[in-house]
């Protein structure tokens, strides 16, 4: 499973309900990777302009987000799924990332980072399916589903 633990301020300026994104992530990426997995990760905000990080912190599947939430719900989604690849990098593939690069040209062509931008392509289907969930929960309350008639 992949439990997010935001703080409280990613919780309420990004307004995203983690519970559900988790839910949502460790579906897709469970059956994906067709394995288990034990994702711990608490979501800070970032302290760096238009920089999100992920980096391991206690044990092999602790792991701590320093997100930048001040851009638009699929800029941070995207930013979300492209950070977990870096802990999936880490957990499943055991590939150790490379903390520091001579230059952002070799970031930004490095294996980890070229690898980290294909899962951001999952970002419109993740927005689907958390839109639509949140539509489904708003008609069962609308219609008054919880009771009998």
């Amino acid at each position: 499973m992949i439990k997010l633990f935001p703080s409280r301020r990613v919780k309420t300026e990004t307004g995203i309900d983690f519970k559900l994104l988790e839910k949502i992530c460790t579906d897709v990426f469970e059956q994906g990777f067709d394995r288990k997995l034990n994702i711990y990760c608490k979501v800070w905000k970032s302290k760096e302009k238009e920089t999100s990080t992920m980096e391991r912190t206690s044990g092999r599947c602790h792991f701590t987000m320093n997100l930048d939430i001040d851009g638009n719900k699929r800029y941070v989604f995207g930013s979300i799924l492209h950070e977990l690849r870096h802990a999936f990098q880490e957990y499943v593939f055991n590939f150790c990332t490379v903390a520091r690069f001579t230059s952002y040209n070799a970031y930004y062509k490095s294996l980890e980072e070229r690898d980290a931008r294909k899962q951001e392509k999952l970002t419109t289907e993740v927005i689907k399916i958390y839109d639509n969930f949140k539509k489904a929960e708003e008609k069962f309350k609308r219609f008054n589903l919880k009771e009998l008639g």
